[in-house]
């Protein structure tokens, strides 16, 4: 049988995904994932762009900017990977309290989309406005640890494991997004609609595989936790990142209208999208019907 293909951009593989390939589900179905580790959501932006991945596991929001940075505007959330993104802002020693962020350079991977926004949202809904700190690019989660270690910012959003090694560091948490805001969606599988539809059988080989692991997971929660261990992981972030597998593949609509909501009070682009014009059900339609 001849493999299918599929090729994936991310920044940290997402636990089921890891799970499959350890326990050979991707062999079982003759599918060959090849996986790319990416720097920032741009560098997806581009891979996608030029076909050299068929998707990428990335924040919702970047669905918004990208549809609009001219050329391609047929991306689209295809799946919901996570049931939330856990983020966390953290700030370097000598801030204690976000008050104290007042005139801060804040690490980003992009200024225009992606957790950029829920950063934004936090900050306003605290009493910032935008004249009141600065975004720098500084890249995807581990390049921003790497760069709030080095000091070349005052705070970023993290999450697991990189928020931990931060506060190890002496670094401090100020505020969790997941409890401020607790329909935050997790990350999306985006991809370009053409793309999609030459990619359908792959994909839900793919989703397959996943939802072996997941049952497998499930089951043998403490045997996934030592997998994941394995791969890397500190035991306390492969709990967390357990936790945030979802029961589906379903995307939450109440995820992507908080997103709405956060760039119409933020007075950013995209305010008038809504959730059918950002989310292509063909692919979840199918596996309904193969239920």
């Amino acid at each position: 049988m001849k493999a299918q293909t599929l090729g994936i951009i991310w920044f940290v593989p997402p636990p089921l995904a890891m799970l499959a390939e350890l326990r050979s589900e991707y062999e079982s179905r003759a599918l060959d994932v090849s996986c790319v580790v990416t720097r920032s959501s741009d560098e997806q932006f581009e891979a996608l762009v030029v076909g050299s991945v068929d998707a990428a596991i990335t924040a919702m929001d970047n669905v918004f900017g990208w549809n609009r940075r001219g050329g391609v505007d047929d991306f689209a959330v295809v799946a919901q990977m996570e049931r939330t993104t856990v983020l966390s802002l953290v700030a370097r020693p000598g801030i204690e309290e976000m008050e104290q962020l007042n005139g801060a350079n804040l690490l980003v991977d992009s200024p225009e989309n992606g957790f950029v926004v829920a950063l934004r949202a936090l900050l306003n809904d605290a009493g910032f406005d935008s004249g009141h700190y600065r975004l720098s690019a500084a890249g995807g989660v581990r390049e921003r640890l790497d760069a709030l270690l080095a000091g070349e910012g005052d705070a970023t959003l993290l999450g697991p494991p990189f928020d931990a090694m931060a506060v190890a560091r002496g670094f401090k948490l100020l505020a969790y997004v997941n409890q401020v805001y607790p329909d935050f969606p997790g990350q999306g599988l985006v991809m370009r609609r053409s793309v999609l539809t030459h990619k359908v059988a792959a994909l839900l080989s793919w989703l397959d595989s996943l939802t072996e692991a997941r049952k497998w997971a499930q089951q043998e929660p403490a045997a996934a936790i030592t997998q994941l261990v394995s791969r890397g992981f500190p035991e306390s972030a492969a709990r967390t990142m357990l936790a945030g597998v979802p029961a589906n593949f379903e995307i939450s609509r109440a995820g992507i209208e908080l997103l709405i909501r956060q760039r119409r009070a933020l007075g950013m682009m995209g305010a008038d999208a809504d959730y059918e014009s950002l989310v292509d059900p063909r692919l979840l339609d199918l596996v309904a019907d193969r239920r």
